[in-house]
């Protein structure tokens, strides 16, 4: 077992061992839950963490051994890397400061055809950065891991791969959402030019550091903002109609139910056609696995330590945005951008900060929707808003169907040091979606448990009362 694996399995442990404590914390508190469950519980999470110390001590060794063996390599060098890395960091720093580029220019690959002063008065990035920034895969947003990403102008891909010599036959190939969704949309997808900006703060000693931290620091920050911004699309529950055609909530996906979470990916992997389902990956939010594994209550402790594909059958992408699982054939959705991105600075001398600003191009096309299934439980709850009026605090849930008349409960909590807490029965609205707080709240943070049918449950965002 090689040292990522060991992580994986490290992480699912801590995140299974943090649910039963959580639950211990909560339900000791509860006078209608017997001693015998949570002992019963507190001897899961102990067995939980004799695994865990178990699996650590193996990971410790290997790790250590791999840190032993890149030592022995830190002092043997790259020169055509550290060239690249002090050619870009010049580059960078001729931004934030004003100075002519050209020079930064070379080793770093040539300016689009037609640029003024050889690149110094123009804020396009040279070919190696634009690619390095936009088209390389970031671990941050993780849809990169099963979606092409490219770097095309006026980009125009054929709706489906193959090609039927019989229309009469189409039907008969693909299924019959397929053949229609084909029929009444045009062959080819056109992928548009929608700007993306992305802004960074970098303090006035990264910029004048070694060249090694300010490249990595800018990128870094950069990339990110940028897989962030490509999540917000591809997640977002609200758009205008310029972007909501990037999103997987947005386009009319089909979707599946089930009375839980792993029920509904099961069943909307059977509802996709054969075509789609021998490449089929699932997206869906880590916390929704956990919440999962910690409703079977312990009947199946291996399940604890099993991987979620070895449980589902398909690959699983965890992404924190993916509020509804998206179960589907990914190569039918696509990131792309244009070749040219720019990038601008500024200084904010009484801070001591530079400002980066990177602008690209690009867009987010989901080309058959047929490919994709969206799997829910039949009416569960996937989050919900907090917010202040004067002293009263309202909590709204939200929900993957319509909001239901009955069956909703809420639970005010309040937060104590690290801990959650319910709120006692001296306040008034405790148990309903409006909170009345007092003066003496003031600086305090509180948020709502908010549950349906009690198997859902979500929590507010948390808000703290003004001073």
């Amino acid at each position: 077992m090689n040292l990522y694996e060991l992580k994986e399995k490290l992480a699912t442990l801590n995140a299974a061992i943090k649910t039963d404590a959580d639950w211990i914390l909560e339900k000791a508190a509860d006078p209608t839950t017997s001693m015998d469950e949570i002992k019963a519980k507190t001897i899961h999470r102990d067995e939980l963490s004799a695994r865990r110390d178990l699996i650590k001590a193996e990971h410790d060794a290997l790790e250590k051994e791999q840190k032993e063996a890149l030592e022995m390599q830190k002092n043997k060098t790259n020169p055509q890397q550290d060239s690249l890395i002090t050619s870009k960091a010049a580059f960078y720093r001729a931004v934030a400061t004003g100075e002519d580029r050209s020079k930064t220019y070379q080793g770093l690959g040539a300016i689009p055809a037609g640029s003024a002063d050889l690149g110094s008065g123009s804020n396009l990035l040279p070919s190696v950065l634009a690619n390095d920034l936009i088209a390389e895969p970031f671990e941050e947003n993780s849809l990169r891991r099963v979606e092409q990403t490219s770097q095309i102008a006026g980009l125009e891909e054929p709706r489906i791969s193959f090609a039927i010599d019989d229309e009469d036959l189409l039907e008969d190939v693909i299924d019959f959402d397929t053949a229609k969704e084909i029929e009444a949309s045009a062959d080819t997808v056109t992928y548009g030019r929608y700007k993306t900006k992305v802004k960074i703060k970098v303090s006035d000693t990264v910029i004048m550091g070694t060249d090694t931290n300010l490249v990595n620091t800018i990128e870094n920050e950069l990339r990110s903002g940028l897989a962030r911004k490509e999540k917000l699309r591809a997640f977002a529950k609200s758009a205008d109609d310029t972007h909501k055609h990037m999103s997987f909530y947005m386009n009319g996906i089909k979707g599946i139910t089930g009375n839980n979470i792993v029920s509904a990916i099961m069943a909307a992997l059977g509802d996709l056609p054969d075509a789609f389902r021998a490449n089929a990956k699932v997206v869906m939010r880590s916390a929704d696995w956990y919440t999962y594994l910690q409703t079977l209550n312990g009947s199946n402790n291996e399940l604890f330590t099993a991987k979620p594909e070895e449980v589902l059958g398909v690959p699983v992408i965890f992404n924190d945005k993916a509020d509804i699982p998206i179960v589907g054939d990914f190569s039918y959705a696509k990131q792309n951008y244009e070749p040219a991105a720019t990038l601008k600075s500024d200084e904010d001398i009484d801070r001591g900060v530079y400002m980066y600003v990177l602008t690209a191009w690009g867009d987010h096309q989901i080309k058959l929707k047929s490919a994709f299934r969206l799997a829910s439980t039949a009416l569960a709850v996937i989050g919900g808003v907090a917010k202040i009026n004067g002293a009263l605090i309202t909590a709204t849930p939200a929900f993957n169907g319509e909001t239901p008349s009955s069956g909703i409960t809420y639970t005010w909590q309040v937060l104590t040091g690290d801990s959650w807490g319910d709120v006692d029965s001296s306040y008034t609205g405790e148990d309903t979606d409006t909170l009345t707080t007092t003066t003496q709240d003031a600086g305090a943070t509180f948020r709502c448990k908010i549950v349906y049918n009690s198997t859902s449950t979500a929590y507010t965002n948390a808000v703290t009362m003004p001073v």
